[in-house]
């Protein structure tokens, strides 16, 4: 069953105003209120979790690449930030 964030979209209380987590089937309506306080939120787009089962091949760790090859490489870069969509 797909874990989904939310966050209110305005005011709200201490649970809602940050993110939280609802796990919902697939083919469920997303929430439009917060089940502790009824302000309204909205679902937010995450990052999604990806597992590897093979060990990565040398040339893409970083063991083997200074700090400015891996960088170059684009092996050390940033998350964006989260957004809410509406």
């Amino acid at each position: 069953m797909p874990i989904y964030e939310y966050k209110a979209v305005g005011r709200g209380c201490g649970y809602c105003q940050n993110k939280f987590e609802v796990k919902q089937g697939i083919n469920e309506k997303p929430l439009k209120k917060c089940p502790k306080c009824g302000a309204a939120v909205k679902r937010l787009i995450s990052r999604p979790f990806i597992s590897i089962s093979e060990p990565l091949p040398l040339e893409e760790t970083f063991a083997t690449h200074t700090e400015k090859e891996a960088e170059e490489l684009g092996l050390e870069e940033e998350f964006g930030e989260d957004r809410i969509y509406q």
